[in-house]
């Protein structure tokens, strides 16, 4: 296992490849928000999980600077007044995980208090999702009013969470997404005599199976005009076989993939084998494309929520969903959700939250030490309040944006396109000038298997890189010490090694 290694270079010039140096132009730029890169917060897990010192660690060496309070499903039976399910909500009226964790009749409790307690030690702004299901607006007001009154900043305003589902419940209080834009003005409206500073999100949808859900995103907003963005969710398989999205997808099933669409058959021989074939599929260029590009054609899926143009993108949810998959963990894994970032950062897209900070399926930060046992083909044993490799992968955004207000695209002379079984082209290189009128940072990513030498005259307007990598196939358990680190003084190129997220100051 590699464990940190810094390998100082006096110019990184000097170490470049016979290959000329691949030429780095300035591209498109765009206003940036400085709290852009954040986290999805479902601490249901936990009791006061602010009070745990592993976790406030593990949280602040993510560097995120937003985090969603209570986030998903849940949020929309939250009672805030005790930080808890909502009593008064029947099992049957909540959606089937949820009662099936015996997450609503748990004794923990993950109050405003603690969020506050959250905020203290790291120094996020939240995002908070309102319970528009099984509250009221008088609930969401005081308990806003309460948020502030403890020293939190009342920011963002998320006006509920998936709730164009087709279940009894949502449809029994929004039998049309009209009559959720009609409340969702209200609402608004309302909360802005006391927070008129802050943005209002609404949710956006794109899905069309049923009359419901079709043009979710328009009809709400012809009846709601006060809303400042529009949400989106993206779950995604892993996609390494060719696989792609089922596309009945209902509450808790987005990302499950249809079998029907794989390019590549996978061995027989029970889960053990799959998992083994799959890893050894990313040494393939056509199948690490396959795996790279349904993140990237995921992410893509923003575009179909309809949002005006000129409106604000907030992505409150999004990770690969292949539960049992053998990539998930690996180090290509932080390149997956790479893919779904460098999407946002070239769209409108301002506020993201992955899913999910700690859990069994899409972990940032591994709480125990059993949460790779679904590895069958070798053993893997994760290290407790260590970041898995997709907590690296948004360390590496949250890192190089915090605190900067432009993004910067940058384009490269000479970038190595893969190509997968369905003929689509991904690029292997990516980068971002992130800055203020003070300061600027650079983020580069090298999705390839080969070093790439990049040269760009304003590199010598910095002072040094750290570079991050490791092999693609490489489980990451123990965080940071799992990588290579380099870290070199700057000159005119740089070397950006095989599989590497590369940050410039």
């Amino acid at each position: 296992m590699l464990k940190y290694t810094y390998l100082v270079v006096v110019c990184c010039g000097l170490l470049a490849c016979e290959k000329p140096a691949i030429q780095i132009e300035e591209g498109k730029s765009r206003t940036i928000y400085p709290d852009m890169i954040g986290l999805n917060g479902n601490l249901t897990s936990m009791d006061q999980p602010w009070n745990h010192d592993g976790f406030v660690s593990a949280v602040e060496s993510i560097g995120t600077t937003n985090f969603r309070y209570p986030a998903g499903t849940l949020g929309n039976y939250w009672d805030w007044d005790k930080g808890w399910l909502d009593a008064s909500v029947p099992d049957s009226a909540m959606i089937k995980w949820v009662v099936e964790n015996n997450i609503h009749t748990s004794d923990y409790r993950y109050t405003l208090e603690n969020l506050a307690e959250g905020y203290r030690k790291t120094g996020f702004t939240p995002v908070f999702m309102l319970n528009m299901l099984s509250k009221d607006l008088a609930h969401s007001v005081r308990n806003l009013l309460r948020a502030r009154d403890l020293g939190l900043p009342v920011k963002y305003i998320e006006l509920g969470n998936e709730l164009y589902f087709n279940l009894p419940y949502e449809m029994s209080v929004y039998p049309t997404p009209e009559d959720y834009g009609k409340t969702c003005q209200v609402w608004i409206d309302s909360l802005k005599v006391h927070f008129p500073e802050a943005k209002y999100a609404l949710l956006g949808g794109y899905i069309k199976r049923r009359p419901r859900h079709t043009n979710w995103t328009q009809r709400a907003l012809k009846y709601c005009t006060n809303a400042d963005a529009i949400t989106f969710h993206k779950y995604s398989p892993a996609g390494i076989d060719g696989r792609i999205e089922q596309k009945d997808i209902t509450a808790g099933t987005e990302g499950t993939a249809d079998l029907s669409t794989v390019t590549r058959t996978p061995p027989s021989g029970g889960l053990a084998a799959i998992q083994e074939w799959e890893v050894g599929l990313l040494q393939n260029d056509s199948t690490y494309a396959n795996f790279l590009a349904t993140a990237r054609d995921a992410a893509l899926y923003y575009q179909k929520i309809n949002a005006p143009e000129g409106m604000e993108i907030w992505v409150t949810e999004f990770n690969m969903r292949d539960d049992m998959s053998g990539l998930r963990g690996t180090w290509a894994n932080a390149f997956y959700d790479a893919k779904y970032y460098e999407v946002f950062m070239n769209s409108p897209v301002t506020i993201t939250n992955i899913h999910n900070v700690i859990g069994s399926k899409f972990a940032q930060i591994f709480s125990s030490s059993d949460l790779m046992d679904f590895i069958k083909w070798k053993e893997v044993e994760a290290k407790p309040w260590a970041l898995s490799s997709q907590g690296i992968a948004t360390a590496a955004f949250a890192k190089a944006t915090a605190g900067m207000t432009t993004s910067t695209k940058l384009e490269f002379s000479d970038d190595q396109e893969l190509v997968n079984d369905l003929g689509a082209t991904i690029n292997t290189l990516a980068g971002w000038k992130f800055s203020t009128p003070d300061s600027a940072k650079l983020l580069l990513i090298n999705y390839g298997r080969t070093p790439q030498t990049v040269r760009w005259d304003h590199l010598e307007d910095f002072s040094s890189a750290l570079s991050y990598s490791a092999p693609a196939e490489a489980y990451i358990t123990d965080g940071f010490a799992d990588l290579l680190i380099e870290e070199s003084l700057v000159g005119s190129s740089l070397i950006l090694p095989p599989f590497s997220f590369t940050l410039v100051k």
